[in-house]
């Protein structure tokens, strides 16, 4: 029995020493926000996508009705880690290329949100204290409703 004592040892601290010192994972900071046009209307539907510039990981979340949206990377609204971020905000417009159909151009956002080389968005996220950001995107349109107005889809 004594010699199954110190294999029983070795093997606890083996297991736990892996299960500590085997998590790369990065830390994550909450991180909630609010995608708008720039009359202050809310952008109503989307996705977020956060590209961090250090670690090269993605945060992403879906825009709400209200324009906000929490970033999620591992885990639900975990938020991103800390640092600088490229930006994108993406939209699926359906029947852009449906013959005879004319899909509404209001409340979308300019197609070049959608790509990280053309965004021009970035945010930083901090380790400490507040990690509300405002992003502020342009519509296809050239105006949108203004914040009092909101438009539907």
């Amino acid at each position: 029995m004594t010699d199954k004592v110190p294999w029983l040892t070795i093997g606890l601290t083996l297991c736990v020493v892996c299960s500590v010192g085997c998590s790369r994972q990065p830390r994550t900071y909450p991180v909630a926000g609010r995608v708008q046009f720039p009359a202050g209307s809310p952008v109503m539907v989307g996705v977020v996508e956060f590209q961090s510039l250090e670690h090269g990981l993605n945060a992403r979340g879906d825009i709400q009705r209200d324009g906000t949206f929490q970033l999620t990377t591992f885990e639900p609204n975990d938020g991103a880690v800390a640092g600088e971020h490229k930006c994108v905000v993406l939209q699926m417009v359906v029947g852009e290329n449906i013959s005879g159909h004319r899909p509404s151009k209001l409340g979308v956002v300019h197609p070049r949100y959608a790509s990280y080389s053309t965004s021009g968005l970035t945010a930083q996220v901090n380790d400490n204290g507040d990690n509300s950001i405002v992003l502020e995107v342009e519509g296809v349109l050239e105006t949108q409703p203004p914040a009092d107005q909101p438009h539907k889809h």
